[in-house]
C-alpha cells in the first residue's frame, strides 16, 4: 500500500511537471513571436528609443528635438539594413527549398510545394514579409 502511495505522488509530480513545461514553451513561443514584431516595428522603436533617453537623461525640449531627428535617421538606416538582411535570408531560404526540391521524388515535390505555401502563407500572416519569387 505505501508504494502504491509513492507511485501516485511521482505521477502527479511528472503531471504537473509536463503540464509546466507545455505551458511554459507555448509562453515562450508567444513571448519571442510578440517580441519579435515589436522589435521590426520602426515606430515602436523610435519611441521607445526616446522614452528611455527622457526619462534617464530628463532632455531639454531643444536636445530632445535634435535626438530625435538623429534617432530618425539612424532608424531608417537600421530598417534598412534589417530590410536587406531578410531579403537576403529570403532568396537564402528560396534556394534551399529548390535545392530540397532536387532530391525529392515527384510526390514529395507535391507535398513539399504545399509546404513551401504555408510557409510563405505564415511568413507573410506573421511578418508581413514576402519571400522572393522562385
Amino acid at each position: 500500500m505505501r508504494v502504491l502511495g509513492y507511485w501516485k505522488i511521482a505521477a502527479a509530480l511528472v503531471v504537473v511537471f509536463a503540464a509546466g513545461a507545455v505551458t511554459g514553451s507555448i509562453c515562450t513561443h508567444e513571448f519571442l513571436k510578440h517580441g519579435l514584431q515589436r522589435a521590426l516595428n520602426f515606430e515602436h522603436w523610435k519611441a521607445g528609443v526616446m522614452h528611455t533617453l527622457q526619462a534617464k537623461l530628463k532632455l531639454t525640449p531643444e536636445q530632445k528635438e535634435k535626438i530625435e531627428a538623429i534617432v530618425e535617421v539612424r532608424g531608417r538606416e537600421m530598417r534598412g539594413c534589417f530590410t536587406h538582411a531578410f531579403d537576403d535570408s529570403g532568396h537564402i531560404l528560396v534556394r534551399l527549398q529548390n535545392q530540397i526540391d532536387q532530391e525529392l521524388t515527384p510526390e514529395q515535390r507535391l507535398i513539399h510545394a504545399q509546404m513551401r505555401k504555408d510557409f510563405r502563407a505564415e511568413l507573410k500572416k506573421r511578418f508581413k514579409f514576402d519571400l522572393p519569387e522562385e
